[in-house]
């Protein structure tokens, strides 16, 4: 176990630093979903509709963040600058966050 333990270790040392941020950003949204999870599953004041919708955001946001973190991680593949990757991003969740909050505000 501690060999496989090095071994990520030393593999993931040598990723960028950009590859980390995106794996951070990762682990605390998916942190989010959890704690949002719990939270509406033990709140009553929680709406349902705000709590599905937090939750299916989340979800969104760490599919569209590992997504991205493919494109970065295979440019070989992907054949796409890094600009057009962010904006790509920024796009979808914008309308991901533009479809929440219409779901929301639903009767």
């Amino acid at each position: 176990m501690k060999k496989i333990l090095e071994k990520f270790y030393n593999n993931y040392s040598s990723t960028s630093r950009r590859i980390k941020f995106i794996d951070i950003y990762i682990i605390l949204t998916f942190f989010h979903l959890i704690i949002l999870s719990v939270y509406a599953y033990f709140s009553y004041s929680f709406h349902e509709k705000i709590s599905v919708t937090a939750i299916f955001t989340a979800i969104g946001n760490i599919t569209f963040l590992v997504a991205m973190r493919e494109q970065f991680t295979h440019k070989s593949i992907f054949n796409l600058k890094r600009e057009k990757i962010i904006f790509d991003f920024i796009l979808c969740s914008l309308v991901l966050h533009i479809g929440a909050f219409s779901y929301m505000h639903l009767n």
